[in-house]
């Protein structure tokens, strides 16, 4: 005859064991769920992109800022590549940043911050370009904003999106620089014929202004200041301020 002690120890035994093997289902049954759940998560339709939302185009086109992107419906939303996608609408033309934020309600939204035209030149496809500070042509106009510098004897400009030839960056170094003022009287901003980078202004009415290269400008800008102050400028021939403590001034 059996102890009943042992009989209990053994009956004792085979529910710890039941229960270690009950633990063990349970927590693959959890993995499972989990692994469903996290498919369900990534390929979920209610998870893919549904619109692109584009922020702050003035001068660049919506549609071109979306196709730019690379970005399309449809795609889930933890695919995409957010800064490939700034980067490929940051080369439009106009566009001088681009951010890109995610949103899980399926929307993508695109803010761009554009560029500024500073000055205008000649365009190699006819009309004038814009150009931002950094030498970028922005677009391609008939009539050149009265406003803006005019950049003179360069190369044509290219093509939208394309940047100002070497000869010009001295150029437009000044044409930013000009004060309102100066640049009201301004007809032309142009580089030296010698081509050693030096730039000179044509002024309104007539009369040249010797700037020489981009260098220490207010102070040379306070030299032309003082000097047109003081003559007719009807009968200004050149006004040499590259050395800005001792203008020279040759009349016609």
């Amino acid at each position: 005859m059996v102890d009943p002690r042992f009989r209990r120890r053994r009956v004792e035994i085979r529910r710890q064991e039941g229960r270690r093997r009950f633990r063990v289902l349970l927590g693959a049954s959890a993995l499972v769920a989990v692994g469903c759940g996290g498919w369900a998560a990534t390929d979920s339709p209610l998870l893919d992109l549904d619109r692109v939302v584009i922020e702050g185009a003035v001068h660049t086109s919506p549609s071109d800022a979306r196709t730019a992107s690379g970005l399309r419906t449809g795609e889930p939303l933890l695919d995409l590549d957010q800064a490939r996608a700034a980067q490929g609408v940051s080369n439009l033309p106009w566009v001088r940043e681009a951010t890109v934020v995610r949103r899980w309600s399926g929307q993508v939204r695109i803010r761009l911050l554009e560029r500024q035209p500073v000055a205008v030149t000649a365009a190699a496809a006819g009309g004038m370009a814009l150009i931002d500070g950094s030498g970028r042509v922005l677009e391609q106009v008939d009539v050149a904003p009265p406003e803006l510098a005019l950049l003179a004897g360069l190369p044509p400009a290219g093509p939208a999106g394309s940047t100002l030839a070497p000869e010009g960056v001295a150029v437009l170094a000044v044409a930013v620089a000009l004060p309102v003022e100066l640049r009201a009287r301004t007809v032309g901003v142009a580089p030296t014929a010698d081509g050693r980078g030096e730039v000179d202004l044509r002024l309104d009415p007539g009369g040249m202004v010797r700037i020489g290269p981009p260098e220490d400008l207010d102070r040379k800008f306070d030299a032309i200041r003082a000097v047109l102050a003081q003559v007719d400028v009807r009968t200004l021939g050149v006004l040499d301020v590259r050395r800005p403590d001792s203008p020279v001034l040759t009349r016609r």
